[in-house]
C-alpha cells in the first residue's frame, strides 16, 4: 500500500536528486513571477538563480510568492547579461534561452544531459530574452504550443523547461551510478 511521505522524508529523497541548473530571470517586471522562480528553484533543487535587474525588488511580493523559498535557494543580483554570464561561466554552466526564435529547436528536442550543468533564461514577461542575451547565448529552445497565442506565463513556461531539463539530467545521473 502506498504511503504519503511526510517533509522529513521526502527532503531526504530529494537531497540525493541535486540538479546542476541555474536559473538565469532578465528583466523580469512582476515581483510574483521571481518569487514563483524561487518556488520552482526549491521543487527542483537546482543550484540557484540570478537575477538580471537595474531596478529595486519588491521583496515583500517575492517573499509572498516565494513562500520562504527565497531563504533557502541561493541567488545573486547582476546588472546586466554580460555579469550575469560571465558569472556562469566561471561555474562551468551552459546557457539556453527559453524563448522562440528563427533558430531554436523544440525543448523536447534536447537532451540537456549532453551540457551537464544547465543555466536556463527566461526573459521579460512582455518582450522575452533581450536582443542582446539572445546575440551572446546561441543556444534557444521553445516550448511547443498548439493554441493562437504564442507564448505563455513566464514561471509556466519555466516550470516546464525544468520539468525537461531535470528529467534529462537526473536520467544522466542514474546511468552513471550504473556504470
Amino acid at each position: 500500500m502506498q504511503k504519503q511521505l511526510n517533509h522529513q522524508e521526502f527532503k531526504l529523497i530529494q537531497e540525493k536528486n541535486k540538479n546542476n541548473i541555474i536559473i538565469i530571470l532578465e528583466n523580469l517586471e512582476h515581483a510574483e513571477n521571481i518569487g514563483s522562480a524561487f518556488r520552482l528553484a526549491d521543487a527542483f533543487n537546482i543550484e540557484g538563480i540570478v537575477i538580471i535587474t537595474n531596478h529595486e525588488l519588491d521583496w515583500k511580493k517575492i517573499e509572498k510568492t516565494a513562500r520562504n523559498c527565497e531563504s533557502s535557494v541561493p541567488f545573486r543580483i547582476c546588472k546586466n547579461a554580460d555579469e550575469a554570464l560571465s558569472f556562469i561561466a566561471k561555474k562551468k554552466y551552459k546557457p539556453v534561452n527559453i524563448e522562440i526564435t528563427s533558430e531554436s529547436k523544440p525543448l523536447r528536442d534536447i537532451n540537456f544531459a549532453k551540457l551537464e550543468n544547465v543555466a536556463i533564461i527566461v526573459g521579460n514577461e512582455r518582450t522575452g530574452v533581450s536582443d542582446e542575451m539572445l546575440e551572446k547565448v546561441p543556444s534557444s529552445c521553445h516550448i511547443d504550443m498548439y493554441g493562437n497565442n504564442s507564448s505563455m506565463n513566464v514561471s509556466n513556461a519555466l516550470a516546464i523547461a525544468l520539468y525537461k531539463v531535470s528529467e534529462d539530467l537526473l536520467l544522466l545521473n542514474k546511468l552513471l551510478l550504473l556504470k
